[in-house]
């Protein structure tokens, strides 16, 4: 057997785990390997002192008081808690919204703006065209102004409606 099989069954003897059958069977190979006996000797006297070990301590910290008693942490009572933060989201809300009012006594006065009676107004839009026709701002004024380029590109809307074409489309299948 190899020397870490040997050192197993030997913490497993000396702890008493092996059967009886075991035992002998190892015993009788010890008896006839003396490296092997020595092995198991040295895991023996490890094994003892560490049982040992351990039944000292185990025994001093026996003999220590017990642990003092643990000492309870209140609780916190919520309720009183709970009510104050109750006010005072509540005084805030009543705080604000009193805060948008106005004072209804006051009044508001309103700007007019009076037009100026200097300026000279534009007859035709054919006056607007000989001045400012040919300058980058003028076209684009001119073009606002004119009304005629924008209706001729306007497409029949009712043709094109998704709506209409799907009211055909159930009028067609129902007369299959």
């Amino acid at each position: 057997m190899k020397r870490d099989m040997i050192e197993r069954l030997a913490i497993d003897s000396a702890s008493g785990e092996l059967n009886e059958d075991a035992e002998a069977l190892f015993q009788f190979y010890l008896s006839g390997n003396p490296q092997a006996k020595q092995w198991a000797e040295d895991v023996r006297s490890v094994y003892d002192q560490t049982e040992a070990a351990i039944q000292t301590k185990t025994i001093l910290a026996g003999d220590q008081k017990a642990a003092p008693p643990m000492i309870r942490v209140k609780r916190v009572n919520w309720l009183p808690v709970a009510r104050w933060a109750a006010a005072i989201i509540f005084g805030t809300i009543i705080g604000l919204t009193a805060g948008r009012w106005k004072a209804t006594d006051k009044t508001n006065k309103m700007a007019v703006q009076e037009p100026d009676l200097n300026q000279m107004s534009v007859e035709t839009i054919a006056d607007l065209k000989e001045k400012y026709v040919g300058t980058f701002w003028g076209d684009k004024m001119l073009a606002f102004v004119d009304n005629t380029s924008r209706h001729q590109h306007e497409a029949p809307l009712r043709d094109i409606r998704s709506w209409d074409t799907y009211r055909q489309y159930i009028k067609e299948k129902h007369h299959e």
